[in-house]
């Protein structure tokens, strides 16, 4: 009995040991948060930022980490939802992280935004594209929030500019997400397209997840548009795409339109052809940084990489750098150190936050042709 008394205590004091060392081994780590949608209907989506995320934090840990100390990468799901958008980023800052990459979608981004900035960590988005985000961020108010890629504003202005040259469409039907990034889209694309001669005919808004199209789209068949802007997330897109391919329709898409990934049965269908889109990432880019970025993600997971694997990966890699150049992992520290660096980008170029701190330079208007998709053109919005 002695001997079990002797041996409870010693766990005992093992165990009590354990306690003491332990908050010591988590400050030895840089806790990086990040708000994505694990669940809802951007699900997939999220699924790929993971990608981009988990192979720069192996890469950044491989190479002995940030400031002698090894990367920790917390997640909170967020649900595409604003509220939880909201609570993902409150248990992220209770977690004691530095920075936080998030929200994914647009809406749950604004909603987390002055969140970070009381708190006083870093956000970044490469994702959201809602043009809000830049009214609000660096200069116009919360110098916390920065953007990877460009609005759904600079966006529309170059796809609207394109499609003016090629005179591809000139009646087209809008159909958005009711949500920041539907509506914000849908907005800067019929503002955009105007300017460029092109009739805006009709603008429809419909919830997430809604489950049959047919009643919005015998609408939409009725007016004879030349194409269909969408501004829809990737799970929503291909409900909406088989309701489109079931009712025979041919009407080429554009506007923020997937093509490719859960889109590539239907662009191998026919369904999606002379479609035309714009968007921030291709892994077609032919840049060094890009094709080994590329071969990185295919080892891993026999695929592509696609934007959310970009905007995970090269987002990560942007805290490195600031924390880095900061030389602590303070979040105003790391704020400045993100305000004035320069970062080399998996796409090729060298890139700078502006007084907005949006840094979105680079856009890619791929088209699909003969059931493949190609890009047309690829644009640098600083020599526009």
């Amino acid at each position: 009995m002695r001997s079990f008394g002797r041996r409870l205590l010693a766990a005992g004091a093992v165990l009590a040991a354990a306690l003491v060392v332990q908050p010591h081994a988590a400050s030895a780590q840089i806790r990086i948060g990040v708000s994505l949608p694990d669940t809802g209907p951007a699900a997939t989506a999220a699924m790929w930022e993971r990608w981009g995320i988990e192979l720069a934090r192996e890469e950044i840990n491989a190479s002995g980490g940030v400031l002698g100390q090894q990367v920790q990468v917390i997640y909170a799901d967020n649900r595409c939802n604003p509220s939880e958008g909201v609570g993902s980023v409150n248990r992220l800052i209770q977690e004691r992280v530095v920075a936080i990459i998030g929200a994914h979608c647009s809406s749950a981004t604004i909603a987390a935004m002055p969140i970070v900035k009381e708190a006083r960590v870093p956000m970044l988005t490469g994702i959201s594209s809602s043009p809000r985000i830049t009214e609000l961020s660096g200069r116009n108010g919360n110098e916390y929030m920065f953007r990877l890629q460009p609005s759904d504003a600079a966006m529309m202005d170059a796809l609207a500019a394109y499609l003016a040259r090629t005179r591809q469409f000139s009646r087209v039907a809008v159909l958005a997400e009711d949500t920041d990034f539907g509506r914000g889209g849908a907005q800067a694309f019929a503002q955009y397209a105007e300017r460029a001669g092109i009739t805006i005919l009709s603008q429809d808004f419909h919830p997430q997840q809604l489950a049959d199209y047919t009643t919005i789209l015998t609408r939409i068949q009725s007016r004879r548009p030349d194409g269909l802007a969408l501004f829809q997330l990737g799970n929503d897109q291909a409900n909406f795409m088989r309701n489109f391919q079931q009712m025979g329709l041919r009407i080429p898409f554009t506007g923020r339109v997937e093509l490719g990934g859960l889109m590539q049965r239907f662009v191998e269908a026919g369904v999606m052809e002379n479609s035309v889109s714009v968007w921030p990432y291709s892994h077609d880019v032919d840049s060094p940084e890009n094709r080994a970025f590329v071969e990185k993600i295919r080892a891993r997971h026999n695929s592509i990489p696609y934007l959310q694997t970009w905007s995970g990966y090269d987002s990560l890699r942007i805290f490195a750098q600031a924390i880095r150049e900061a030389g602590t992992a303070e979040g105003p520290r790391i704020r400045d150190a993100m305000a004035a660096m320069r970062f080399q980008t998996v796409m090729g170029p060298s890139v700078q936050f502006d007084a907005e701190n949006q840094a979105g330079t680079v856009l890619v208007v791929n088209r699909v042709r003969n059931r493949r998709v190609e890009v047309g053109e690829v644009l640098d919005l600083r020599n526009r």
